[in-house]
């Protein structure tokens, strides 16, 4: 049973002609995190010590990236009783909601300040792509079974499916590195200001990716 909920919110494509609106719609996933910590509320130190130690192994040639996957996923860890998948699939959560935060900053942008700016399109659209809501759900999706399964049982297919999605996303992320995308996410800088998003993207990026890839089956 996936631990995260994933519904959908119909969302009318902007900037389109009325006929076009009104063909044109994109779905996007809206999903609910676990129930978080009461502000001021500490988990017991075996729960602490156990996000402490994913996060450390996951990351553990980047101090800074353990350290904001540590505190980002703390107040969760009543909810991953032991399981590293279910750190992965929160990390993998508040990537998704982050990720469509940051395409909604991106399309704003696009009809101000970034208007005509062909990478800042291309940008917008390599996102959207990422953070679409077939992937994205299918991903979510898996590593909730993932999570329920337990070692040993895991699906190699539902493994694959995440990673998948985490690949997709690294595309525009890495910035065009290779040809992977058209998206060169160094020159958004220019909007920084806008795009308050942006400032954590890649620790949120690097969290989800580095737990990912560190579930076995």
């Amino acid at each position: 049973m996936a631990t995260v909920l994933v519904v959908l919110m119909v969302v009318s494509a902007g900037g389109l002609s009325p006929p076009c609106a009104a063909a044109a719609k994109e779905e996007k996933p809206v999903v609910v995190l676990p129930p978080a910590a009461a502000p001021g509320e500490a988990p017991s130190a075996d729960a602490a010590a156990f996000v402490r130690s994913c996060c450390d192994t996951a990351l553990q040639a980047d101090r800074d990236g353990s350290s904001f996957c540590y505190d980002h996923l703390l107040p969760y860890a009543a909810f991953f009783e032991g399981n590293q998948v279910k750190v992965a699939e929160v990390a993998a959560t508040i990537l998704s909601t982050n990720l469509w935060v940051y395409v909604d900053q991106l399309r704003k942008v696009q009809g101000g300040a970034g208007k005509g700016d062909p990478n800042l399109n291309a940008c917008v659209d390599d996102f959207s792509v990422a953070a679409g809501e077939n992937i994205t759900r299918e991903a979510l999706q898996s590593l909730g079974r993932l999570a329920a399964a337990g070692n040993g049982k895991r699906s190699k297919e539902d493994l694959e499916n995440a990673q998948k999605w985490i690949k997709g996303v690294e595309k525009p992320y890495n910035g065009g590195i290779g040809k992977a995308s058209g998206c060169e996410i160094g020159y958004l800088f220019t909007y920084s200001d806008d795009l308050p998003a942006q400032k954590t993207l890649g620790y949120t990026f690097d969290t989800a990716s580095s737990l990912i890839n560190h579930i076995k089956l």
